[in-house]
C-alpha cells in the first residue's frame, strides 16, 4: 500500500506503508503557527480523550531520507521535516517533525486525490483535500508566520516624544569657523569697588572661581550648538517572530565631513564662574553594562562606527536609542548605512537612513565671540 493508493513518480522509490498521510504533511507545512508541528505514527485518535498507542513494527519505520526525497520531488519548494523512531510505553511509534516554512507549498503534479497547484492547509484536527486554501488564505500565508527569521526596521524618532519620523530628515544648520584657541583670550575678572575702594570681587573667589577658559569653552559650545542636531533611532520588530540579541551597527566614512556624537560628548553651556561647592558629573564615560538603546561610538581615521544594543524584541515591540547628535560640514545628503543583526536573522539586514543638510558657512572673529551673551543652562 502506498501513499493515498497512488504510485510514486518515476525514478523515486515509494516509501513503505504507514498510517500518516501525505496530505497531512502538506497541511501542517502550510498552517499558520509559531512552532514546529508533529505527526505521530502509531497512535490512534480517541475523540475527547487520550490517544491510544497502537505502535508500529520496527521494520515498518520509514526511512527519513527516502521520505524526504519522495515528498520534495512533488512539491514546489522543499518541505523541511524529519522522521524519527521513538519508544513509548513499550511500543514503537514514529514522529514526523515539520518545521516552519515560507508558504505556500503545493504539488507540481497530481498525486492520488491531491491536485497540482492546489494549496492544502490543516484546519483544526484535519486536512480536507476537498477544501483547499482560498485565494485570501494564500495571500495571508505570505505575510504570516512562514519562517523563523525576524523582521526588523530602523527609523529616525523624535527626541522628546516617541513618534517615528521615517528614514529621511532635512535640517538647516550652520558651520561656524571659530578663532584658533591660541587667539582666544582668557576671561579677565572685572574689578568691583566697594567701601574704602576695596575690590569686593576678590571675595567671590572663595566659592566662585573664575573660569579662565570660558571663551575657549564658549567657542566649542557655539560650534556644536550651531552645527549639530539631536535625534534618536527607533528599532521595531515588524514581523511575527521574536528577535533575539538584536544589534544595530552604522558605519559612516571619515572623509564625508560628518560629525556624530552622544549627548555626553556635546559641550555643556560654559559658565564664567565655576561654583566650587557644586560637583560636576564626568562626561564621556561609556557605561560598563549597556542597557537596550545605549549608543556606543567608535571613531578612527577611516570611519565613524555607531553601535546600539537592543536586546530581545518580541513581535510589535520597539526600542529607542539614546539621543544622537549629527552634523555635516557642507550641504548635501549624509547616508547612514547600517546593518541589523540578530540571532535568528539568517544574515544581517542592510538599511540606509538619510539626512539632507542645508549648511550655512560663516567665520566668527574673536571680538564677536567675546561679545556673545553667556548661554542659558537650558540652551
Amino acid at each position: 500500500m502506498s501513499f493515498l493508493g497512488a504510485s510514486a513518480p518515476p525514478g523515486i522509490s515509494e516509501p513503505p506503508q504507514y498510517p500518516a498521510r501525505f496530505k497531512d504533511i502538506l497541511g501542517f507545512a502550510n498552517a499558520w503557527r509559531r512552532s514546529e508541528a508533529y505527526i505521530i505514527v502509531g497512535v490512534e485518535d480517541v475523540r475527547g480523550g487520550r490517544g491510544k498507542v497502537t505502535g508500529i513494527r520496527a521494520k515498518h519505520h520509514l526511512d527519513d531520507h527516502a521520505l524526504q526525497q519522495f515528498v520534495n520531488n512533488l512539491t514546489n519548494r522543499p518541505v523541511r521535516f524529519h522522521y524519527e523512531a521513538f519508544g513509548f510505553e513499550g511500543k514503537q511509534v514514529g514522529i514526523i517533525r515539520i518545521e516552519e516554512h515560507t508558504r505556500p507549498i503545493y504539488l507540481r503534479r497530481d498525486y492520488g486525490k491531491l491536485t497540482k497547484d492546489e494549496v492544502y492547509v490543516r484546519r483544526g484536527s484535519s486536512t480536507d483535500p476537498s477544501k483547499p486554501a482560498s485565494p485570501d488564505e494564500i495571500a495571508q500565508m505570505r505575510v504570516g508566520s512562514g519562517g523563523t527569521s525576524a523582521e526588523l526596521a530602523v527609523e529616525f524618532s523624535e527626541v522628546e516624544r516617541d513618534g517615528a519620523l521615517g528614514t529621511h530628515l532635512a535640517w538647516d544648520t550652520e558651520f561656524c569657523e571659530m578663532p584658533s584657541k591660541d587667539s582666544i583670550p582668557d576671561l579677565m575678572r572685572r574689578r568691583q569697588s566697594g567701601a574704602f575702594g576695596i575690590d569686593v570681587s576678590m571675595f567671590d573667589s572663595v566659592v566662585n572661581r573664575l573660569n579662565d577658559d570660558y571663551f575657549r569653552e564658549l567657542a566649542g559650545y557655539e560650534w556644536a550648538r550651531r552645527l549639530l542636531r539631536p535625534t534618536r533611532l527607533v528599532v521595531r520588530n515588524v514581523g511575527h517572530v521574536a528577535a533575539n540579541n538584536v544589534r544595530v551597527e552604522i558605519v559612516v566614512p571619515a572623509g564625508v565631513g560628518a560629525v556624530i556624537a552622544r549627548t555626553s560628548d556635546v559641550p555643556d553651556p560654559p559658565r564664567r564662574y565655576r561654583d566650587l561647592l557644586v560637583g560636576r558629573s564626568p562626561k564621556g564615560i561609556q557605561p560598563i553594562r549597556r542597557r537596550p538603546g545605549t549608543v556606543h561610538i567608535v571613531e578612527n581615521d577611516e570611519r565613524i562606527g555607531v553601535e546600539i544594543e537592543c536586546g530581545h524584541l518580541q513581535p510589535g515591540r520597539r526600542i529607542w536609542s539614546d539621543v544622537l547628535y549629527i552634523g555635516k560640514a557642507a550641504s548635501g545628503d549624509l547616508s547612514l548605512s547600517g546593518q541589523i543583526l540578530a540571532d535568528n536573522l539568517p544574515q544581517p539586514k542592510d538599511f540606509t537612513l538619510t539626512v539632507s543638510f542645508s549648511v550655512t558657512k560663516r567665520t566668527m572673529t574673536v571680538d564677536e565671540l567675546c561679545s556673545l551673551p553667556e548661554p542659558s543652562s537650558l540652551a
